[in-house]
C-alpha cells in the first residue's frame, strides 16, 4: 500500500501522471478514500478544509453542526461514488478532478470550504483558491450566505 502511494508520488512530481482512481467513500469531506487492489487510501484536499465538528475545532459552536451537514450534502451532490477521478499527490495532499472540474477549486468556489495554505507551494495555485474565497464570501454563496461570521471565524484558523 506505501509502495504504491509512493509510486504515485514520484510519478507526479517526476512525470506529472495523474492516477484515475475509485472514490470508495468520505469519512468527512476532508478525508476523500479511495479504492486500490490492495485496499483503501484516503487522502485530504490540497489547500481545502471544510467545516467540521469536533473538539479540535477552534470556531465550534451549534452552527457547525449544521454546517457539516450542508457541506456532506455538497459532496453527496457533487461526487459520485464509485467513480473514476484523477488523483495527484502534491506534499501528501490530493489534487482531485474529473474531466474538467477541479474539485478542489470548486469546493472553495461553491462557498462549502476554505483556503488551507498547509502544503502549498505552488503559489499560482494558492493565489487562484484565495481569489475564489474571496469571490464566494463577497457574494455570500453555499454556507457564506447563512453562516458569515462562522466562516470567517473558520477561515481565520488556517
Amino acid at each position: 500500500m506505501r509502495l504504491f502511494i509512493f509510486i504515485i508520488m514520484l510519478s507526479n512530481a517526476v512525470f506529472g501522471i495523474d492516477y484515475k482512481l475509485l472514490l470508495n467513500s468520505y469519512s468527512n469531506p476532508n478525508r476523500l478514500i479511495f479504492r486500490l487492489p490492495s485496499g483503501a487510501f484516503e487522502c485530504s484536499l490540497l489547500g481545502v478544509a471544510v467545516p467540521f465538528y469536533g473538539n479540535d475545532n477552534k470556531c465550534l459552536n451549534d452552527n457547525f453542526k449544521k454546517m457539516s451537514n450542508l457541506s456532506i450534502g455538497f459532496f453527496q451532490n457533487n461526487l459520485d461514488l464509485e467513480q473514476l477521478y484523477s488523483v495527484s499527490i502534491n506534499n501528501g495532499f490530493c489534487l482531485v478532478k474529473y474531466k474538467n472540474l477541479d474539485l478542489n477549486q470548486e469546493i472553495i468556489k461553491a462557498g462549502y470550504g476554505v483556503v488551507n495554505r498547509a502544503g502549498i507551494k505552488d503559489f499560482e495555485f494558492l493565489n487562484k483558491l484565495l481569489y475564489l474565497q474571496n469571490l464566494a464570501s463577497e457574494n455570500r454563496v453555499g454556507l457564506w450566505n447563512s453562516f458569515y461570521d462562522e466562516m470567517e471565524c473558520f477561515k481565520d484558523s488556517y
